[in-house]
C-alpha cells in the first residue's frame, strides 16, 4: 500500500519537475536568442535570415540533425566543406554570411531552438504593423478607457439621482418629508462634511494620480523613440543595408566630413537603378517613382530633357526622422570619422539593417544589439536614457572609452595629458579615458 502511494507521488512530481525544467530551459533560450540571433532572425517570420521556428526539425528530417550545431558555430566552414545540403539550401535562400556563434555550446543552441519552437507570436505582432500603427493602437486603447470612464461617471450620477428620489419618497412615507428643491451642491457639501475622511482620501488619491500622470507626460516631451515618418518612396534599409550589405556611408557619404549625415541624392540611387528596374515585392513600383522624380526613361535609357537641354525633374520630399533642438550642436564628423571618435552608426541609430523606412531607434533595441557578438565587436555601449536626449548624450560621453593610440589626433591629446597630473590622476582611477575626461561634459561643447 505504501509503495502504491509512493508511485502516485512520483507520477505527479516528475511531470511537474519536467514542466519547470522546460520552462527554465526556454527562458534561458529566450535570453540567448535575443542576445545572439534577434538582430537577423524572427522566430515565426522571415527577416534578414529565415524564420527559426521548426528549423531544427528540418535539419533532423534531412538527416543532418548533428550538423546544425556546426552550422550555428561556424556556418562558412560547414558550407565550404560541402557536407551539408541544408547549408547550401540556406545560402540559396539568402547569400548573406551568417555571423558565427562559436561561443555557444550545444546545450545553449538546444535552448535557443526550444525557445523559438515554443514561441507564439502576440496578436499585435503582425509584419505589416509599423511602429506608427502601434502608437495609434495605444492611443485608441487610451481613448476607449476615457469613454468607459465617462460612462461610469454618468451611471454614478444617474444612480445618485434615483437614490435621492427614493430617499425623498421614503422620508415622506415616514412622515418627515424633505425639501426636494435643495440644490445638488448643498447635498454634495453635506456629504463631504459627513464623510470627511473618505472625501479626503479620494481627493488625495486623485491628486497623486493626476500628478504622476502629468509627470509621466512631461517626461515624454521631446522623446522620439520609435518615430517612423512616412516617405514618398518606400525605401527599405533591410534590403539595401541588410541583404545587400551596402555600407551606410555610401548613401550618407557626408557623415564622415560634415556636421550632417545628409539625405542621399536620387542620383546616388540612380548609380544602381539605371540598370536595376525590378524588385522582389513592391520594388518595381518604388523604383519607377525614382525614375519619375529624376526624369529617367528606362526604355530609352536616357534622361528626359526640355528644349533647352535641361533635365525634366520632379522635386523629391523626404520627411526627416531624427531631429535635435535648434540650440544643440552635433557633428557627425566628430563622432563618425575614423580619425576622431570612429563610432559605429548603430550606436545611435540601432540595427538599421533590420529596418524598412528610416526611423528613430530605441534604447532597448540598441542595448539588445550591444549584447550580440557584432555589437561587442563594434564597441556599442549600453545606455539607459531615452535616445536623442541630453541625458543620453551625457551618459554616452561618460561610458564611451577612447583609444588614445588609434589616431594621431588622440596621440597628441595623450601627450598633452601627460603634462596634467590632475587629469591623469582621474584617468588612473579606472584605467580608462572617456569623452567626459576630454571635456565631453563641458556645456559649450554642444551649446554655444
Amino acid at each position: 500500500m505504501k509503495i502504491s502511494w509512493i508511485h502516485k507521488i512520483i507520477q505527479f512530481i516528475l511531470p511537474l519537475l519536467l514542466i519547470i525544467n522546460l520552462t527554465a530551459f526556454s527562458q534561458d533560450g529566450e535570453k540567448l536568442f535575443k542576445a545572439n540571433c534577434a538582430s537577423c532572425h524572427n522566430p515565426v517570420k522571415n527577416a534578414t535570415g529565415p524564420k527559426m521556428q521548426g528549423a531544427k526539425e528540418k535539419w533532423i528530417n534531412a538527416g543532418e540533425g548533428d550538423l546544425i550545431y556546426q552550422w550555428v558555430k561556424n556556418p562558412s566552414e560547414l558550407y565550404n566543406s560541402g557536407d551539408s545540403k541544408m547549408a547550401k539550401a540556406i545560402w540559396n535562400y539568402s547569400p548573406t554570411a551568417m555571423t558565427a556563434q562559436g561561443h555557444l555550446s550545444n546545450e545553449e543552441i538546444d535552448a535557443v531552438f526550444a525557445y523559438v519552437d515554443a514561441y507564439t507570436a502576440p496578436i499585435a505582432d503582425v509584419s505589416s504593423v509599423s511602429s506608427a500603427s502601434e502608437g495609434s493602437e495605444e492611443e485608441s486603447n487610451s481613448f476607449w478607457w476615457w469613454i468607459i470612464g465617462a460612462v461610469l461617471v454618468i451611471i454614478i450620477f444617474s444612480v445618485s439621482g434615483v437614490r435621492r428620489q427614493l430617499s425623498y419618497a421614503l422620508a415622506e412615507k415616514e412622515g418627515s418629508p424633505k425639501d426636494p428643491n435643495i440644490p445638488t451642491g448643498v447635498h454634495v457639501r453635506n456629504w463631504m462634511v459627513k464623510n470627511w475622511f473618505a472625501f479626503t482620501l479620494i481627493l488625495v488619491t486623485v491628486l497623486i494620480i493626476t500628478g504622476v500622470e502629468l509627470g509621466n507626460r512631461a517626461y515624454q516631451v521631446a522623446i522620439f523613440q520609435d518615430y517612423q515618418p512616412s516617405q514618398s518612396i518606400a525605401y527599405s534599409h533591410k534590403l539595401h543595408a541588410g541583404e545587400m550589405g551596402i555600407d551606410c556611408k555610401y548613401c550618407h557619404h557626408s557623415a564622415v566630413k560634415s556636421k550632417h549625415a545628409g539625405i542621399p541624392s536620387l542620383n546616388v540611387c540612380m548609380n544602381c537603378h539605371k540598370v536595376v528596374h525590378e524588385g522582389k515585392e513592391s520594388g518595381t513600383e518604388e523604383i519607377a517613382k525614382i525614375h519619375e522624380h529624376v526624369g529617367y526613361n528606362k526604355e530609352k535609357q536616357v534622361y528626359n530633357k526640355d528644349e533647352n537641354g535641361n533635365r525634366i525633374e520632379k522635386p523629391m520630399v523626404w520627411n526627416k526622422a531624427h531631429n535635435l533642438p535648434d540650440h544643440v550642436f552635433f557633428s557627425h564628423q566628430q563622432h563618425v570619422h575614423e580619425n576622431t571618435a570612429n563610432i559605429d552608426c548603430r550606436q545611435c541609430h540601432g540595427p538599421v539593417e533590420t529596418y524598412t523606412l528610416g526611423r528613430v531607434s530605441s534604447t532597448d533595441e540598441i542595448n539588445a544589439y550591444a549584447e550580440t557578438d557584432e555589437g561587442i565587436e563594434k564597441g556599442i555601449v549600453k545606455l539607459t536614457r531615452p535616445i536623442l536626449t541630453m541625458g543620453w548624450c551625457i551618459e554616452c560621453h561618460n561610458k564611451k572609452e577612447i583609444d588614445l593610440t588609434s589616431t594621431g589626433y588622440y596621440e597628441e591629446i595623450h601627450e598633452r595629458l601627460k603634462n596634467r597630473p590632475d587629469a591623469m590622476s582621474e584617468i588612473f582611477k579606472d584605467k580608462k579615458v572617456t569623452a567626459k575626461e576630454l571635456g565631453g561634459w563641458e556645456c559649450a561643447k554642444c551649446h554655444y
